[in-house]
């Protein structure tokens, strides 16, 4: 799958494809207020997953909702160019790079999502590599934080990515 990075974290809507450009998910939302929300719907309107910010200041908190079910809340810590994310509930670890924008998800020992960057012949891409499709929508709002996250502290925006996911 396929989205322009920095534009999951925008306000609006983002087409999400696969390799051959058929539309997956749609991405809509806003960030940066108190009681924001971005949704991750099926091609065809059904709402699968979503986040809703509770907090701000410099480690804002998050809500992670599957199936209109609160499943967990999304705290950040971060360690100079070191990122940790805990999520209560699906007592998932996402740890990364920052500088890299290189990040996995965990539970427990099993890997749940990579996330690195590519150069592919048709530009930069950010390559998700996720364990199970009935995952992909936590994915992706997860990958929508991890971009806010990047896109705030980094205000130039001067990249333009795409992600890319691979199924194991």
């Amino acid at each position: 799958m396929y989205a322009h990075r920095y534009r999951l974290s925008a306000q609006g809507a983002t087409k999400i494809v696969d390799e051959n450009s058929k539309a997956i998910y749609l991405v809509v939302g806003n960030w940066g207020r108190h009681q924001d929300v971005l949704s991750v719907y099926s091609i065809s309107g059904e709402l699968l997953a979503h986040i809703k910010q509770r907090g701000f200041g410099v480690f804002p908190k998050f809500e992670l909702f599957a199936n209109n079910q609160k499943v967990g809340i999304l705290r950040r810590i971060n360690f100079a160019s070191k990122d940790l994310i805990l999520i209560r509930g699906l007592n998932w670890i996402v740890t990364g790079n920052i500088p890299n924008f290189n990040y996995k998800i965990y539970q427990k020992k099993d890997l749940i999502m990579s996330l690195q960057e590519v150069l592919l012949a048709s530009g930069s891409f950010l390559e998700l590599t996720i364990s199970k499709k009935s995952k992909e929508p936590l994915c992706l709002c997860i990958v929508a934080i991890l971009d806010y996250f990047e896109n705030s502290t980094n205000k130039k925006g001067q990249f333009r990515y795409r992600f890319q996911i691979k199924y194991n």
